[in-house]
């Protein structure tokens, strides 16, 4: 099992990242499950004034009668952490996106870290002003919330930024940011996909599991094509090689949701784990 502690690290370990999330709550760290699952290489920066912090016990999430705060987040951060991601205990204090970094995203923090990202996600819950410098300070007022955005999707005027949580405007429970901060991440994997190739009918993407075995007979294949075929727009021209490329990514990405009987009893004995660590122990 990828080592999940739930704790955060004092610093980042790279200086580059896909994406980068602002808010290590429900919204965030629900994000940065979705983003690192599609390997995207994801920090969350966890520092700062947090809402769930100020709620003494969660009982309106599903699966959960009660549960304490504290303890909801460190198995969200075990979880995000057993995915892949980094979380920092650290403030970013500014997000830039300078001329010279060619639509990257650069975020300073407040223990004077910098990194860069191609995307960021502001999942902070009471403040955004880290973001008043972005558009020449036309994008973000200091002081003000929610941030402008589409709340559906959390994108906003400035591409690869992405509001989640009650940031964009979204009622203010926990359930409901994490499930915000899932779509959001979801958004962000469209557009990647769209940059590599994927016309918008093919461009989303479920990230899900079925039995080894499900997809891959005799006519699976041709199947997968016909859809795919019948998927492009009649008023765009498609070439040949990239309707090609993109039905074998399809293809692949559809067998590798395959899970076999032995990787399923491992995520679920992981998931055991998980919660015995964090939320069982009499520690």
């Amino acid at each position: 099992m990828t080592t999940a502690t739930g704790e955060k690290r004092n610093e980042p370990t790279s200086s580059e990242y896909d994406v980068a999330i602002v808010g290590g709550g429900a919204a965030g760290l629900s994000a940065a499950v979705f983003t690192s699952r599609y390997d995207c290489s994801t920090v969350v920066f966890d520092r700062g004034p947090s809402a769930i912090h100020r709620c003494y016990n969660i009982e309106n999430y599903l699966g959960f009668v009660g549960i304490d705060p504290q303890q909801f987040l460190q198995l969200g951060r075990a979880h995000a952490q057993y995915e892949g991601c980094e979380i920092v205990d650290d403030l970013v204090e500014t997000v830039e996106r300078p001329e010279a970094l060619d639509g990257e995203f650069r975020l300073e923090t407040q223990q004077s870290e910098t990194v860069t990202a191609s995307r960021v996600i502001a999942a902070s819950a009471y403040t955004a002003d880290y973001l008043s410098s972005l558009d020449d300070g036309a994008f973000h007022e200091p002081g003000t919330h929610p941030v402008d955005c589409d709340t559906a999707t959390g994108r906003t005027s400035i591409e690869g930024l992405y509001v989640a949580g009650w940031l964009s405007g979204e009622p203010h429970q926990v359930i409901i940011s994490a499930g915000h901060g899932a779509r959001v991440a979801k958004s962000l994997i469209t557009d990647l996909r769209v940059e590599a190739g994927f016309w918008d009918e093919v461009a989303s993407y479920w990230d899900w599991r079925v039995a080894g075995g499900t997809y891959g007979d005799a006519g699976w294949n041709e199947h997968i094509e016909e859809w795919v075929a019948e998927t492009i727009p009649e008023e765009e021209s498609i070439a040949d090689e990239r309707r090609e490329r993109v039905t074998e990514a399809i293809i692949e990405e559809r067998r590798s949701f395959q899970l076999s009987e032995k990787a399923r009893e491992q995520r679920t004995a992981d998931s055991r784990q998980l919660l015995e660590t964090h939320l069982l122990s009499d520690e």
